[in-house]
């Protein structure tokens, strides 16, 4: 004989409670932010139709229960994950007046970690000093500071997100530019990319770089009639190595200088020729070629990227510009390269061309 009785648990979910023979049991149904649930089959023994209002606040709790659960799982689910950037940038004053470095501490450089978390909150580690020659590290281990705080994200005019980073300790905030997932870019309080030098860009980079393949900045490039523009910096050895094993590193290569010099004809100002030193394991190395503009990308129509043809080099190197000062390394697919906590794919203009 079979029987079964309707019950309702709550305002989404309604049950039936039945009987097979001996055997009684509860389905439970309905929907959870619009996902179906179902809960089906659970056997009790020896329970009269007389208990059921115990039965429904067992139930009740159960369900309860459940949608904590899955409110759980939900919110998980939407978590934006941590993200945590690293990179070594020059101590100018301007940088050492943001993080609050007093104006007559010698800093070549500053080492920077960078945590941003799921709630937007902050915790920015840095460690700055005198660069120890012929190391990564610093005289005398350097000088630390940590500073907290929240950040919030808005949309710039040439950047699809910008994070406004600010603390109690800091005497304004603090921008950076997001290139992509992995490569990101400290600002002016004007909202221009900051300039390095020769030796360190203004990038951070993500600590453990994810698969990212946009580009989402607009690139700044002004007409100009300069005949000549030099730029210059410091990069991660490896990966460019892989890019382009005709260079020929050692397995324990770990930077590569770089100057590139871009001639334009004195007439239309269009690009012509272009020299190129790298200095390898320490072992210079000039090299010509010519060098074009290319605009757009598949995924970036208002991507300009400087394409350097270079005589021995099966493939070119290419570099975004993402304005008329900073040029970023991009792969042969045109994704941006990531750096490391000691040197970012940069290269900075020269401030005397």
């Amino acid at each position: 004989m079979f029987a079964q009785i309707p019950i309702r648990l709550n305002a989404l979910v309604d049950g039936v409670l039945g009987t097979i023979g001996s055997v009684e049991y509860i389905i439970i149904s309905g929907k959870f932010d619009e996902t179906p649930l179902s809960v089906s089959q659970f056997h009790i023994a020896n329970v009269s139709k007389e208990n059921m209002a115990p039965l429904n606040t067992i139930f009740r709790k159960m369900l309860q229960l459940l949608c904590v659960l899955l409110l759980a799982t939900c919110s998980a689910s939407n978590q934006k994950p941590e993200i945590v950037l690293v990179g070594s940038t020059p101590g100018d004053e301007l940088v050492k007046t943001m993080l609050t470095i007093h104006s007559e501490t010698k800093v070549d450089f500053i080492r920077w970690n960078l945590i941003l978390d799921d709630i937007n909150a902050f915790v920015l580690d840095i460690d700055y000093g005198e660069s120890r020659p012929n190391t990564l590290g610093f005289k005398g281990d350097g000088e630390t500071k940590t500073f907290k705080g929240s950040f919030s994200v808005s949309k710039g005019s040439n950047f699809e997100e910008v994070y406004h980073l600010k603390s109690a300790d800091f005497p304004t905030e603090i921008q950076i530019a997001k290139l992509n997932e992995n490569v990101f870019h400290l600002l002016t309080s004007q909202s221009q990319m900051i300039v390095g030098n020769g030796g360190w860009s203004y990038s951070l980079n993500r600590k453990e770089p994810i698969l990212s393949k946009e580009i989402s900045i607009s690139s700044k490039v002004a007409e100009t009639q300069s005949l000549q523009l030099v730029y210059d910096g410091r990069t991660p050895c490896q990966e460019i190595a892989n890019e382009h094993p005709e260079m020929g590193p050692t397995p324990s290569c770990f930077k590569i200088k770089w100057k590139l010099t871009l001639n334009r004809d004195s007439i239309t100002y269009q690009p012509t020729t272009c020299t190129l030193r790298s200095i390898v394991d320490n072992q210079p190395r000039d090299i010509s070629g010519k060098w074009e503009i290319m605009k757009g990308t598949a995924t970036n129509p208002d991507a300009i990227i400087y394409k350097i043809k270079i005589d021995n080099l099966a493939e070119p190197i290419l570099l975004l510009a993402g304005d008329d000062n900073v040029l970023f390394f991009l792969d042969k697919n045109n994704g941006l390269l990531t750096g490391n906590k000691d040197f970012s794919f940069t290269m900075n203009k020269r401030k005397d061309t």
